[in-house]
């Protein structure tokens, strides 16, 4: 972990975290494997797609991408990502800085990648562009009840 970073525990959605707070932007996925110096499949990244006039929060491996032609096809729906105005309407923080353990997350239907449980713990948006947390990825996996796909490449 970089030097400067400050750590603090902190609940949410009844999730034991450690939130930790850096002095530079760690709002895309390497950004904050440059930061915290955790590589890419040690992270979560928080997307929203829409999905047959639905949104649904997708949680994806940091280097993974979403195959939406798959995703789609399990939904039943053409799925696409969201806009940047549809993340600040819908989650209600701008897009690198969403959180998966947040109310607004937890109201939508959740897909999750397999491949994060590879990992005990995780880093993942922490609700600004200069906040991560580090949870325990089965912990993520209990408070949100994500549907588990394959639908990444």
């Amino acid at each position: 972990m970089a030097s400067g970073v400050k750590s603090r525990r902190a609940v949410m959605l009844g999730v034991e975290v450690e939130v930790l707070e850096f002095d530079e932007g760690v709002e895309t996925v390497e950004k904050a494997a440059r930061a915290s110096g955790v590589p890419p499949t040690a992270i979560v990244k928080t997307l929203l797609v829409k999905a047959g006039g639905r949104y649904i929060a997708v949680l994806a491996r940091g280097d993974r991408r979403i195959d939406l032609d798959a995703l789609s096809k399990a939904l039943g729906a053409p799925a696409s990502l969201a806009k940047a105005r549809e993340v600040r309407e819908i989650l209600g923080v701008e897009p690198g800085a969403v959180t998966p353990l947040s109310e607004a997350v937890a109201r939508l239907e959740v897909v999750a990648d397999p491949a994060i449980l590879e990992h005990e713990y995780v880093l993942a948006g922490g609700g600004t562009a200069k906040s991560l947390i580090k949870v325990k990825s089965l912990d993520l996996f209990k408070a949100l009840r994500p549907k588990t796909l394959d639908v990444f490449l």
